[in-house]
């Protein structure tokens, strides 16, 4: 028997699953707050009271987005986050600190060192958190735009180098320049991981083993990739100098990037909001510097401005209790996106326009740290 033909339903398409934000702090008013930000955006909120919970909920929850509380932070929890940042992994999801006016700069400093990645300020705002759910969404944006521009990122391969503070800390100046480094023990090792994500870097620097010992040369298969690379041997015995060899580096990349002066850059945290400079008012958001140099200043945060973009700049300077506000250009700026084994802060590095020396001195003495090499 035959049934009589009947109306064909469409099979249902995959259900994409909310993205959970994992809230870490006490339920207090601020919090309360977060809960009511996120209630419009359709994500399920995930709330324990202390990192060391934390630590266990992502042991079966992963979460698309991590927020502490800096009052987590407080009397030597860094461990407890840096405990946090190494079970979600290196490929794993933002931690963002949500910080009040009051936060002392002491705090934001744990959280620069432990590796937080952004920071919202109190009372937290929807479009704020709407905004890096989406970038979180969408799997980031690109790290390094294929068109070529005068403000596109550059990839240097770094080979003999264990990761930024190798070399008298040569990586680190290079990552605070707005460039991608690949650490490698050699360069074949790294030519070879370049290749796998379809990139090709535009600079090589090596310092591989003592004199007389082979260097490891790519495969040939490798060897087309490097072809016409300008590279950069390090004498193995001599020490390295990161400021004196910046120039000449920029020199092989074909630029010219003293403008942030970032040789000269000191430990600089505190909350900063910009927004993109111009007579029609755009929405204002927010992160945490992490360093000032006489150029300008270091921010981290998962969306930054593009770069050439011109912002107004609000610095909240918790030891005084005060709010500087200011412009200048970004310099650079690194979106969230997918490292893919490649270092570099999320941000952006804004030179400061119409900074008075006399001003430009009075932060540089709220700073704590010496000068960096």
């Amino acid at each position: 028997m035959m049934t009589a033909p009947g109306r064909v339903r469409p099979s249902p398409g995959p259900v994409e699953a909310a993205p959970r934000v994992l809230c870490v702090g006490a339920t207090s008013e601020s919090w309360l707050a977060l809960s009511r930000a996120l209630r419009p955006l359709r994500c399920v909120a995930l709330q324990v009271p202390s990192l060391e919970s934390a630590f266990l909920e992502v042991q079966h929850t992963r979460p698309a987005l991590v927020l502490v509380h800096w009052r987590q932070l407080v009397a030597g929890a860094g461990m407890g986050l840096r405990a946090l940042k190494l079970r979600l992994g290196g490929d794993g999801p933002p931690v963002v600190l949500v910080a009040e006016p009051e936060t002392p700069a002491e705090v934001l400093e744990v959280g620069d060192a432990e590796g937080v990645e952004d920071c919202l300020l109190s009372p937290l705002r929807t479009h704020e958190l709407r905004a890096r759910l989406a970038m979180l969404a969408e799997g980031g944006v690109p790290a390094a735009p294929v068109r070529a521009s005068r403000v596109r990122s550059r990839l240097l391969l770094l080979a003999g180098a264990s990761g930024p503070l190798a070399w008298s800390g040569l990586g680190a100046l290079l990552e605070a320049c707005g460039h991608r480094i690949l650490y490698s023990a050699t360069v074949g090792g790294g030519a070879a991981r370049v290749a796998e994500h379809g990139e090709r870097p535009d600079l090589v620097v090596s310092r591989e083993g003592a004199p007389g010992v082979p260097r490891s040369l790519p495969s040939p298969r490798l060897q087309p990739l490097l072809a016409g690379v300008p590279s950069l041997t390090l004498d193995a015995d001599a020490p390295v100098r990161p400021a004196s060899l910046l120039p000449r580096l920029h020199a092989l990349l074909g630029r010219e990037d003293a403008s942030l002066r970032v040789e000269a850059r000191v430990r600089f945290c505190c909350p900063v909001s910009f927004g993109e400079a111009g007579p029609r008012g755009a929405e204002w958001r927010s992160g945490v510097s992490s360093a000032l140099s006489p150029g300008g200043l270091l921010v981290r945060t998962l969306v930054p401005a593009k770069a050439g973009t011109a912002v107004e700049l609000h610095i909240l300077l918790p030891t005084l209790g005060e709010r500087l506000e200011t412009h200048g250009v970004v310099a650079w700026a690194h979106a969230y996106a997918p490292r893919n084994g490649v270092s570099h802060p999320y941000g952006m590095g804004v030179r400061f326009l119409g900074m008075g020396p006399p001003r430009l001195m009075q932060l540089r003495q709220l700073c704590q740290a010496e000068v960096r090499p």
